[in-house]
């Protein structure tokens, strides 16, 4: 990009809850601040998480100057072990973040030398100088970016909340925020998500009480699903265990790598041990207490496998239960009701957030993004972190506090934070994941998955010799088309047919013609056309 400019360039994390990945250009340079994963839709079919399309700037390797990151979690660093390879990049954390991804990386067989930051002091990166201010959150060492520039300085967040009273780590540091405000901030980039709340998000250290009093009064087992990277929520629910006499059990791999990492850089040191699931069967259902993944649904975390009771080590019974210390993110709703309906039936308690105070969010209401543009005073806005709808009403707020202007931006926009305006747009997307692939939404895997999905599929065998002549009956197979016990007549209408075409015609493109066969046979019966695979087996 030719251009000495002072840019912002988001590859996600506008439009969308997660996948959050942003650039800063100046002077030929970049920095990429986050690099994280989102959750997929329905529309991506075996798809459960997303990365952003990074075309861009890997075709700009060579002036990227590192990734930094503002704290640890997922839709924040989640990208890192599918994409990082592409750029070959420096990666800036601090202790706890840098302990936590290391740990993640070893799983996917690869590490990363990864720059640990003192806090405390001002990180260069060529035309960059990047001040880290503590910020409250959800997980530890959360810092907004304080960007100094000559063409002036911009205050990235993060996530971030005010909370007087967190559970993990100090009070977010407004004095600092406050000061930048004196010296003149040019653009501030703004968590969005928790835009609609009026009040305060609420303290961690406020919901132990809360928590406290349901727990007490459930006689039989409970089981708590959280994100797996809360840590004040881990400490909040395991020193409630402790004053119940209720032992806790890990389930869910990343719960127990993050628990691990937060031990290894000083957190949770004051927390009981906890048991493993043997030691738990062994124990009355009264003093045992589950810390689970997969709040949002997710198929193979521990909490759907205890809703389909496939659970190898353990399960709830009726008269038990689980409490979702979470909120549902925009576009999960449908697999978390899932969830929920499935332990309903099995006459298991279901508290969430709608019933009783079991969460409070790590991201800032409406009055606390108020009280950020009151310290800081940007004069440009661009809202990030949420959905369009969580955007717009975050910029009507940046307006209210006399901000000069607020940009809505888009996945790939080009803005310039000088000129306070859209000057381009580059490539960006997104794939999905699926193992160690890769899939774009409208590549041919998830195009076909979809019409799979959609319309079932036939697939048709015959065995030919080297004149194509048809040497067995055709063998057919039908799953998500025809039933099994109601299709033989159909099955029996194209399989004649296809050996009496190939018996007396001279077909040179046998599938072609085969397809053709196939939904002329069935377009009376199936509203929408299969997929078709022909497979042709040769024999001398």
């Amino acid at each position: 990009m030719n251009t000495d400019d002072l840019l912002f360039v988001p590859l996600g994390g506008v439009g969308q809850i997660g996948m959050n990945v942003n650039l800063y250009h100046l002077n030929g340079k970049w920095i990429i601040i986050d690099f994280g994963a989102g959750f997929a839709d329905d529309n991506m079919p075996g798809i459960d998480m997303i990365v952003a399309d990074i075309s861009f700037i890997k075709k700009n390797k060579k002036n990227l100057l590192g990734i930094v990151l503002t704290h640890a979690h997922e839709d924040h660093i989640g990208g890192i072990q599918y994409l990082w390879n592409d750029l070959q990049c420096p990666i800036y954390a601090t202790k706890f973040t840098a302990a936590l991804l290391q740990a993640k990386l070893k799983e996917y067989s690869f590490e990363v030398n990864i720059t640990e930051i003192d806090t405390t002091k001002r990180l260069n990166l060529g035309p960059f100088t990047l001040e880290f201010i503590n910020l409250t959150h959800s997980i530890p060492e959360m810092n907004a970016i304080a960007l100094h520039t000559d063409k002036g300085i911009v205050v990235h967040t993060g996530d971030w909340k005010l909370d007087d009273n967190p559970m993990i780590g100090p009070v977010s540091n407004t004095q600092r925020l406050k000061e930048l405000g004196d010296e003149g901030v040019l653009a501030l980039v703004c968590d969005s998500t928790n835009i609609f709340t009026k009040n305060k998000s609420g303290s961690e250290g406020d919901l132990e009480e809360s928590l406290f009093n349901i727990i007490k009064n459930c006689n039989q087992k409970v089981a708590v699903s959280l994100f797996a990277s809360n840590i004040a929520r881990i400490h909040t629910i395991t020193h409630i265990a402790e004053r119940l006499d209720r032992k806790v059990v890990i389930l869910g791999k990343s719960l127990i790598r993050i628990t691990q990492a937060a031990q290894d850089s000083g957190y949770l040191q004051d927390i009981p041990e906890f048991i493993n699931i043997n030691q738990a069967n062994k124990l009355p259902r009264n003093q045992v207490l589950l810390l689970c993944t997969g709040c949002q649904g997710e198929a193979l975390a521990a909490t759907a496998k205890l809703a389909n009771n496939s659970h190898a080590l353990t399960k709830l019974e009726d008269g038990d239960t689980i409490i979702f210390s979470s909120k549902i993110i925009p576009g999960n709703e449908k697999r978390i009701y899932s969830v929920f309906n499935k332990f309903v039936n099995m006459g298991i308690n279901v508290i969430t957030e709608f019933m009783e105070h079991v969460h409070v969010s790590g991201h800032p209401s409406k009055n606390e993004v108020a009280t950020m543009y009151s310290l800081v005073r940007p004069k440009l806005s661009i809202p990030v972190h949420g959905e369009y709808i969580h955007m717009y009403e975050h910029a009507k707020i940046a307006k209210q506090c006399n901000v000069d202007k607020a940009i809505i931006v888009h996945p790939g926009d080009v803005i310039s934070l000088t000129k306070k305006q859209k000057i381009n747009s580059v490539k960006a997307g997104y794939f999905g994941v699926d193992g160690n692939f890769l899939h774009h939404p409208q590549g041919s895997v998830i195009s076909m998955r979809k019409r799979m999905k959609d319309s079932g599929i036939i697939v048709i065998t015959l065995v030919l010799n080297n004149k194509k002549e048809l040497l067995k009956e055709p063998r057919i197979f039908a799953p998500g088309v025809l039933d099994h016990f109601d299709s033989g007549a159909i099955i029996k209408k194209i399989s004649s047919k296809i050996s009496s075409e190939l018996y007396s015609k001279k077909i040179n493109n046998i599938r072609q013609h085969v397809e053709n066969i196939v939904f002329n046979a069935l377009k009376h019966n199936v509203k929408n056309k299969p997929f078709v695979e022909v497979q042709l087996e040769y024999i001398n």
